[in-house]
C-alpha cells in the first residue's frame, strides 16, 4: 500500500513541477530588473571558480529587490549554489520554491536552472526516470533560448543519469551532444566539463569490462580534459582531471605516479570542499599506499575517506571504504580491527539497498500526506487525459503520416507513368511517320505533279510537327483533332487511293474550339482501321469518326467495315494490343488526375463487318486543363 501511494505522489509531483514551466511557456514571461547580463555572468564565473562569497553578493543583491520574479531567479541561483556545495536537499527546495514564486510565468533562468536542479535531485536519490523527465523538460527550454552553455550542462546530467544506470553507450551518445554544444559557447569551462565527463565514462567502461581500449581511449582524452581545466581555472574541474588519472596510474599498478596526482589535489581542496570530493582523493591515497605496502599510512588515509563519506551521509561511499579498510587492516597484521571492519561492511552491504528504500519511502510519504486527496485525484486524472490526448494525437499523427507517404507514392508512381507515357507515344511516332512517308512515297511514283506533291509533303511535315509535339502536349481542341486526322487520312488515301472513304461528323451542340481532349488517344485506331482491316478486301472501306455530347460526358465512336478483330493476323494483333495498352494506360491517368471515369472498348461490329471502337471521356474545355 505504501509503495502505491508513493508511486502515486511521484506522478503528481513530476507533474506538477513538469507543467510549471509548459505553462510559463505560453504566457508572458516575467523579467527582473535587479538581473541584468553582468549580474549573470558573475554570477555564474563566482560558482564555476568556487567563489562562494561572490555568488552570495549576486544573490543578495537581487533578493533586495521584492519583484517576485527576481526572488524566483534569487531562489534558483541558491538551488545552483546549493548544488555546488552538495547540499542536494536545500538545492532542491529553493527550485521548488522558485517555480512556485514564478506562479506560471515564464523566466528563462529561473524555469531552466530550477527544473534542471530539480532533476538532479531525482537522479541522486534513484529516481532516474524523473530525472530524466525534468531534464528533458530543462533541454527543451534551453533549446528554445539557444542557451548552449545551458544545454551542454544538461547533456552531462543525462549522461550522468545512463552511467549511473551502466548504459554506457547511452551515456556516451549524451557526453558527445554536450560536447558539441560546448564547442558552441566557446567556454573553455563548457569543454574542460564536457572532456571531463567523457574520460569519466571510458573510466567506468573500462571498471566493468576491463577492456584496454577504453582505458586507452579515457587517457587519450584526459590530456585534452587536463588542458582545458586549467585554461578555465576552475578548481573542479583540475580536481577531477587530477581523480580520473590518478585511477588510471591506480589501474597500471604505478602507484607513485597515483600518488602525484593525489599530492596535487591536496593543493586545491581545503576543509570546506564537498566531502564526496575528499571522500574520493583519500580512498585514492589509501589504495596508492596499499600498492606501495605502506599500510600504516594506507589506513591513516582510508579512515579519513570514512569520516568524509559519513559527513556526506552516503552509505555507498561508506560501504567502499568499509572494504578498502579491511583490505588494509589485513595486510598491516591487524587482525581484531580487521574482522571488525569485515562486519560493518558486510552489515552495511546487506542493509545498505532496504535502509535506502526505507528512507525514500518515509519522506516521499510525509510529503504525500500534505497533498489534499481532492487535488490528488484531480491531478491524477488530468494527467491520465492528457496521456489520453497525447496518445490520440500521437496516433492520429502517424495516420497522416501514412496517409501523406502513401499519397507521395502515389504521385511518384503516376509521374513515372506519365513519363512512361511520353515513351510510348514517341515510341509510336516512328511507325506513323514510316507509314506516311510509304503514302508519299508511292504517291511520288504514281504521279509526275509537283506541286500536288510539295502540297503533300507540307501535309506531312505538319503532321510531323503535330505529332512530335503531342509527345509533351497532353491535351488539343477537338477542332485540332479533327483537322489532324484530316490531315492523316488524306495521306493515307493518297497511299491507297479509292481504298477507303472517311467522314468526321462533330455533334452541333459541342463547340469544338474549346473542348478539349487527350492527344493522339484516336489515330491509332485509325490506323488500325487503315492498315489491317481494310488489307486483303475486295471492296470499298468506310471510316466513320463520330462525336456526341451525354452530359458530362464526352463520346467517341471510331467504326469501319474491315474485316473485324478475328480475322487479323498475329503481328496486327500486337500492335493493336500494345496501342490499346497505351490508351488504357493514358485513361487510367487521366481517371487519377481528374478523379473521371473515362473509358474505352475495342469490338467487332454489331452487323459482322468491321470493328467498333467506343471511347468515354470527360467533358474538358481548355480552362479545366493544363497543357
Amino acid at each position: 500500500m505504501q509503495t502505491n501511494l508513493i508511486c502515486l505522489f511521484r506522478c503528481f509531483s513530476i507533474l506538477f513541477f513538469s507543467l510549471i514551466p509548459a505553462l510559463g511557456n505560453g504566457q508572458a514571461g516575467c523579467d527582473c530588473p535587479s538581473f541584468t547580463t553582468t549580474v549573470k555572468a558573475g554570477f555564474e564565473e563566482a560558482n564555476r571558480l568556487l567563489k562562494m562569497q561572490d555568488a552570495l553578493v549576486a544573490v543578495n543583491g537581487i533578493k533586495k529587490d521584492n519583484d517576485p520574479c527576481c526572488q524566483a531567479i534569487a531562489c534558483a541561483m541558491e538551488a545552483i549554489l546549493y548544488n555546488t556545495q552538495g547540499k542536494t536537499t536545500e538545492s532542491f527546495e529553493s527550485a521548488q520554491k522558485s517555480l512556485l514564486l514564478l506562479n506560471g510565468q515564464y523566466n528563462a533562468f529561473a524555469s531552466i536552472e530550477s527544473t534542471r536542479m530539480i532533476g538532479m535531485y531525482y537522479n541522486r536519490r534513484g529516481n532516474a526516470d524523473s530525472a530524466v523527465l525534468m531534464y528533458f523538460k530543462s533541454l527543451g527550454m534551453a533549446e528554445k533560448e539557444k542557451e548552449y552553455y545551458t544545454q551542454a550542462k544538461i547533456y552531462a546530467n543525462l549522461s550522468l543519469v545512463y552511467i549511473n544506470q551502466k548504459q554506457f553507450a547511452k551515456g556516451l551518445e549524451f557526453t558527445k551532444k554536450s560536447l558539441e554544444a560546448a564547442r558552441l559557447t566557446k567556454d573553455t569551462g563548457a569543454l574542460a566539463q564536457s572532456y571531463a565527463n567523457m574520460v569519466t565514462i571510458y573510466g567506468n567502461m573500462y571498471d566493468d569490462t576491463e577492456n584496454k581500449a577504453y582505458l586507452d581511449s579515457a587517457q587519450q582524452i584526459a590530456g585534452v580534459a587536463l588542458l582545458y581545466a586549467r585554461a578555465s581555472r576552475q578548481p573542479t574541474l583540475l580536481i577531477r582531471n587530477f581523480l580520473s588519472l590518478g585511477k588510471f596510474a591506480l589501474a597500471e599498478k604505478i602507484y607513485p605516479q597515483a600518488m602525484k596526482y593525489t599530492d596535487s589535489i591536496l593543493l586545491l581542496v581545503d576543509e570546506k570542499t564537498n566531502p564526496a570530493i575528499l571522500n574520493s582523493l583519500y580512498k585514492d591515497r589509501g589504495a596508492a599506499f596499499t600498492g606501495l605496502k605502506l599500510y600504516p599510512q594506507a589506513i591513516e588515509n582510508l579512515e579519513k575517506a570514512l569520516a568524509c563519506s559519513k559527513q556526506s551521509k552516503n552509505l555507498y561511499m561508506q560501504k567502499m571504504a568499509y572494504e578498502s579498510l579491511y583490505e588494509a587492516y589485513k595486510a598491516n597484521g591487524e587482525t581484531a580491527l580487521a574482522l571488525q571492519t569485515l562486519e560493518q561492511y558486510k552489515n552495511l552491504s546487506d542493509s545498505l539497498v532496504t535502509k535506502q528504500n526505507a528512507e525514500a519511502i518515509n519522506e516521499m510519504e510525509q510529503k504525500y500526506n500534505k497533498v489534499e486527496n481532492e487535488k490528488k485525484i484531480s491531478k491524477l486524472a488530468y494527467q491520465k487525459s492528457t496521456y489520453l490526448l497525447l496518445a490520440l494525437a500521437g496516433l492520429l499523427a502517424l495516420i497522416g503520416l501514412a496517409f501523406f507517404i502513401r499519397q507521395q507514392s502515389l504521385k511518384s508512381k503516376q509521374k513515372i507513368m506519365e513519363t512512361e507515357q511520353r515513351l510510348n507515344r514517341a515510341r509510336m511516332n516512328p511507325h506513323f511517320f514510316f507509314n506516311a512517308l510509304a503514302s508519299l512515297q508511292s504517291f511520288a511514283l504514281q504521279e509526275s505533279d509537283g506541286k500536288a506533291l510539295a502540297s503533300n509533303l507540307s501535309k506531312f511535315s505538319h503532321i510531323m510537327r503535330e505529332t512530335l509535339e503531342s509527345t509533351y502536349k497532353e491535351y488539343v481542341t477537338l477542332e485540332q483533332e479533327k483537322d489532324f486526322l484530316e490531315e492523316y487520312l488524306e495521306l493515307q488515301r493518297m497511299r491507297f487511293p479509292q481504298k477507303f472513304s472517311y467522314a468526321i461528323t462533330i455533334d452541333e451542340t459541342i463547340d469544338s474550339d474549346q473542348v478539349v481532349i487527350p492527344s493522339m488517344i484516336l489515330q491509332p485506331f485509325v490506323e488500325n482501321s487503315i492498315e489491317h482491316g481494310f488489307t486483303g478486301i475486295d471492296y470499298s472501306g468506310d471510316i466513320t469518326l463520330t462525336f456526341l455530347r451525354e452530359a458530362k460526358d464526352l463520346h467517341i465512336a471510331i467504326t469501319d467495315n474491315g474485316k473485324g478483330l478475328a480475322v487479323y493476323d498475329k503481328e496486327s494483333n500486337e500492335h493493336i494490343s500494345r496501342a490499346s495498352q497505351i490508351i488504357r494506360d493514358r485513361i487510367y491517368l487521366l481517371n487519377v488526375k481528374l478523379k473521371t471515369r473515362a473509358s474505352f472498348s475495342i469490338d467487332n461490329a454489331a452487323n459482322g463487318k468491321g470493328v467498333t471502337v467506343s471511347i468515354k471521356l470527360p467533358f474538358l474545355f481548355k480552362g479545366d486543363v493544363k497543357g
